[in-house]
């Protein structure tokens, strides 16, 4: 079987060049998922992986329906049918990805790959209600703790404690939310691909 060795990047921007829409982090989980059918090859600091065998291997998992001859990217052409056409074609190539997208997070949902975006909210949050409680709990005793072993006024101390624990819990909070934020607007996404992909089949 012929080969073809080209880096990940490469490959998906050729995946979704041919409709299969994929970026290249998804493509590196999809590659260790799947790296004994599909091992890669190390170029330097990089590594390589047969398009090829890759195309066979997600049209036979997936069930992406693309061109056989779109293994390499073809270069556009004039429009044979007019500007419908050009509709219809659009239309087919967004349904297809769509429909890509749906079978990619469907398989990852059979595999408890992933995770619902209330569940990893709702833990998030209760990661600094319990952060925010055991640095409370904690204060007492270091202000103790420290104004015995300086010299201390113990009350500045466990204020200047409490001022501390107030500002990391902030930052981290915003960071923990900004996170979240990124998932909603991810699941949102999916949201969105999955109502293009049944609106595309009930015109059928």
């Amino acid at each position: 079987m012929d080969e073809d060795w080209i880096s990940i990047t490469e490959a998906a921007a050729r995946l979704t060049a041919c409709g299969d829409r994929v970026d290249r982090s998804t493509l590196s989980r999809y590659l260790k998922q799947h790296a004994e059918a599909l091992p890669l090859k190390p170029d330097g600091k990089s590594n390589l992986v047969d398009y090829v065998a890759l195309v066979l291997h997600r049209q036979e998992n997936i069930r992406i329906r693309v061109a056989p001859v779109a293994v390499t990217p073809r270069s556009p052409g004039p429009a044979s049918g007019g500007r419908f056409a050009g509709s219809q074609a659009d239309g087919a190539a967004r349904k297809a990805r769509a429909d890509a997208e749906m079978r990619e997070m469907d398989l990852a949902a059979r595999r408890k790959e992933l995770t619902p975006y209330s569940e990893v909210d709702q833990a998030g949050r209760d990661a600094v209600a319990m952060m925010s409680s055991a640095f409370e709990r904690a204060i007492d005793g270091e202000a103790s703790s420290l104004s015995l072993k300086y010299g201390w006024e113990e009350r500045v101390v466990r204020l200047a404690l409490k001022n501390f624990s107030r500002a990391g819990l902030a930052a981290f909070n915003r960071q923990v939310l900004e996170k979240l934020d990124a998932m909603r607007r991810r699941e949102d996404a999916g949201d969105a691909a999955a109502d293009l992909a049944g609106q595309s089949q009930s015109l059928q």
